[in-house]
Parts: structure tokens; C-alpha cells; sequence
């Protein structure tokens, strides 16, 4: 007999299967849960292991297949291209190349190639469904769901989970270890905030805020400095980015957020942040000092390797170059990037990251001729502030490869489309009545669906 958990997961994730074929956007919803509760790690979710099941795939193929029975509920897509998309393309192009004039593409190659691949996939496929309010706020509440989980997770973490005061073990195999888990975490709480004010019942926002609660806890546990420079970061971009129309309050919460997200922490969560500012402390620190010293191996291995190394093959080539390294990772998104897609796939990863800010600031002007035009400067706002920390976070540890960071980055060409079909069907609405002065002072139908 399975246990209760078991079975309402098991329901639950072929409802959401099923109304993929309904609606496509379900079976984004039903992919990101599988993704963040991962449950081949789970006490409960080791009797579906004997069955086979690949969730995420499953999840993933339901929701192609929905997009061709439901296309009518697939929204309209402008521009029906990207730079964006262009970027990730050309990442794509350059990692089946790799495949073929890389250095090796042994087991470990094949993996990270193979799951890069899909990971881009639905990446793509996000592009195209999270498109429309409705859907967008179901994105961002999946996203307060599953960070709610892991939350809970963490607090409820047994002993045997911890490693030298520090957690280790839990969330799916992307954020399964300290440096991993906290950052995701820590770059979901700004869309937690978004999903805290944009709510319109009580009972939704104090879902929220037990969600950032139990998130914020559970990256104090974690204890990683990446983590706090990130959302030291966030912080100030949280600061000077305020939207003006709720500046006041957007300061007030960051206050009271502050507040209580400090009474979270402990004496060894503080001690251990202090070795940042302490050189003396850091260069005794030898986690620290060991990331130096790769990125100082990797700067070789890129310069012998300019097209790069293959995917999955940093590990396997870092201890040619420094022997004390064998198989570690670079603790570094960018060097991870550069290194095994050489010097032009670093290039397009950050034409990725470019456009990703480029259509934040782009879609400000916009705001006032959308739907919501407050709502949407706060998701606009949050996905700034999330963004940022994920980036910052990034370069103290290895997030190329991470899906929930690519969520971060294609979030921003959804709310663009959102904004782009909304201001569409506003300015097209009723040719008897145009806005001439709004849409002259922000930016021309025509260069907008261009990408101009």
C-alpha cells in the first residue's frame, strides 16, 4: 500500500498531465512542481521509482502535445521572434558542435548535453505560454508553491541532512547541495514579494509570506556566502528600484522583511558571513581559496580551448591543469559557460543576459498602457531584484546548467509579450477612440514587435 502522500502526488501529477491536453499552461505548472519537489528523493516518492516514471519528461511531453491539441488556448505570441530566443539558439548550435569537435563526449558529456538540450526546450516552450496575465500569475504562484515545499523541506530537515552545521541534503538535483539550494532560494524570494503584492485576498498574501518565511529560513540553513552577496545585491537594487508609485511601501515591507528575516538567522550564520570581510579569515578559508586557484586553471584551459571544452567536460579537464582539482566544478557560472562553450558561447550567454535586462527596461515604458499598469511594474520590479541576486549568486557557484535560473531569464521576455499582446488589443481595440499622446510618448507599435 502506498502512502497517502504517494497517491496525491501520483493524483495530482497526471491531473496536471491531463489538462496539459486541455490547456497547455498546466502542464508548465505540472513540469515546475516535478521539477522543484523532485520526488525520486523523497521517502514518498520511492515506491514510483519501480514504476519508470520520468516526471519531468512526462510533464514536458504532455505539454507538447497539448500545444498542438490546444492551440487555441495557446496565446498570441508577439513578436514572434526574439533576440532573446536568437541567443539561446545560437547556444544550442554551439553545443552540438562541441559535441562533434569537442574534446571528449564521454557518459558525463552525453548527460550534460542531453539535459542542456531539454532544459532549452522548455525553456522556449515557457516563452510561448507564460505570455498573458492569467498565465503569468499561475507561473509566479507555481513558483511561491514550490518554494513553499522546499521551504518546508528544509525546516523539517532531519539531522543527517546537515554536514558541518550546514544543510546539504534536500530539494532536486539541480539545488541538492548548500550553494545550489540557496541560491535558487534566494532569488525566489523576490517573486514571492511580487506574488505578496500583487495578491488581492489576505489568505494569498499570507501564503506568500509563510512561503518567503520558510524560503528565507531555509537559505539561512544553508549557510553559503554566494547566497548572501546575492541577496545582498537584490537588496539594493530593491532599494534604488522601488516603483514610485508604491515606494513608500515597498521600503516599509523591505524594512519589516529585513527585520524578521534577520531574527532568522544565528550566531554561526553571522560568523560564517564575517570571513567575507575578514582577509585574514578568508584566505584561511580553503573552500575559498581552492576557487581561486581553479579560476585560475580555467583561464589556461580557456586559453587552449577558445571553442571550448564540450559540456560536461569542465570537470574532466579542470585536473590537467591543476592535479589538486580532479573532477570539481568551477564554483563559477561565467567561467563554466566560457570554458566549455568557448569563447563565442560565453558571448551568446551574455547576449542572453543582456536581453533579459534590456526588456525590463523596455517594457517600463510601457506599463501605463497595459492592463495593470501598477501590477505590472511590480512583477517588472521583481523579476529585476531576482534576476540580479541569481547573478550575483552565480558567480560564487556553478547555475549554467540550472533550470530555475534560466526561469529567471526568460521571465522577462514573457511579461515583454504579455505587455506587447496587451498593448496590441488596446491600441487596436476601438479605432474610434486612439491615444495618440500615451502611445507617442512610450514607443511605436511597429518597433516594438520588432524588438527595435
Amino acid at each position: 500500500m502506498w502512502p497517502l502522500k504517494t497517491i496525491l502526488y501520483f493524483c495530482l501529477f497526471w491531473v496536471g498531465c491531463l489538462a496539459a491536453l486541455v490547456n497547455p499552461i498546466w502542464g508548465v505548472v505540472n513540469y515546475m512542481m516535478a521539477y522543484q519537489t523532485h520526488p525520486p528523493v523523497t521517502w514518498w516518492g520511492k515506491p514510483l521509482l519501480t514504476m519508470g516514471m520520468r516526471f519531468s519528461l512526462l510533464a514536458a511531453g504532455f505539454t507538447v502535445v497539448g500545444l498542438f491539441l490546444a492551440r487555441r488556448r495557446v496565446p498570441v505570441c508577439r513578436p514572434m521572434f526574439s533576440a532573446w530566443e536568437g541567443g539561446v539558439l545560437l547556444l544550442l548550435l554551439i553545443a552540438m558542435a562541441n559535441v562533434a569537435f569537442g574534446v571528449v563526449f564521454d557518459a558525463s558529456a552525453e548527460f550534460a548535453f542531453e539535459k542542456f538540450w531539454k532544459l532549452q526546450v522548455f525553456v522556449l516552450i515557457l516563452s510561448r505560454l507564460a505570455i498573458s496575465r492569467r498565465n503569468l500569475h499561475l507561473v509566479i504562484w507555481t513558483i511561491v508553491a514550490g518554494s513553499l515545499y522546499l521551504g518546508y523541506d528544509a525546516f523539517t530537515a532531519p539531522h543527517d541532512a546537515f554536514l558541518l552545521g550546514r544543510l546539504e541534503i534536500f530539494g532536486g538535483p539541480d539545488i541538492s547541495t548548500s550553494s545550489g539550494a540557496s541560491a535558487h532560494l534566494a532569488s525566489m524570494l523576490p517573486i514571492i514579494a511580487v506574488a505578496f503584492l500583487i495578491a488581492r485576498r489576505w489568505i494569498w498574501k499570507t501564503y506568500a509570506a509563510l512561503a518567503g518565511a520558510l524560503t528565507f529560513n531555509a537559505v539561512v540553513l544553508c549557510r553559503t556566502r554566494s547566497a548572501f552577496v546575492g541577496l545582498l545585491a537584490g537588496a539594493l537594487v530593491a532599494v534604488l528600484m522601488a516603483p514610485k508609485a508604491r515606494r513608500f511601501r515597498v521600503h516599509a515591507m523591505l524594512l519589516l522583511g529585513g527585520t524578521m528575516a534577520f531574527s532568522l538567522t544565528d550566531v554561526h550564520y553571522w560568523e560564517r558571513m564575517q570571513t567575507l570581510f575578514s582577509k585574514p579569515a578568508l584566505r584561511a578559508d580553503q573552500a575559498a581559496m581552492s576557487r581561486l586557484d581553479i579560476w585560475s586553471a580555467a583561464a589556461r584551459m580557456l586559453a587552449d580551448y577558445p571553442t571550448g571544452v564540450g559540456l560536461g567536460n569542465f570537470s574532466t579537464m579542470i585536473g590537467k591543469y591543476d592535479p589538486r582539482y580532479r573532477h570539481r566544478s568551477p564554483h563559477n557560472t561565467l567561467v563554466m559557460c566560457f570554458c566549455e562553450l568557448g569563447i563565442l558561447g560565453g558571448l551568446a550567454f551574455l547576449l542572453v543576459i543582456f536581453e533579459s535586462f534590456r526588456l525590463l527596461f523596455r517594457i517600463r515604458k510601457l506599463c501605463e498602457l497595459t492592463d495593470e499598469p501598477l501590477e505590472t511594474r511590480i512583477i517588472i520590479y521583481g523579476l529585476m531584484v531576482s534576476l540580479v541576486t541569481y547573478l550575483v549568486s552565480g558567480m560564487g557557484t556553478e547555475r549554467f546548467s540550472c533550470e530555475s535560473f534560466w526561469w529567471t531569464l526568460v521571465l522577462p521576455l514573457c511579461v515583454y509579450r504579455t505587455v506587447v499582446q496587451e498593448v496590441w488589443v488596446r491600441t487596436h481595440a476601438d479605432a474610434m477612440e486612439p491615444e495618440p499622446a500615451l502611445w507617442s510618448s512610450a514607443v511605436s507599435w511597429e518597433g516594438l514587435a520588432y524588438g527595435r
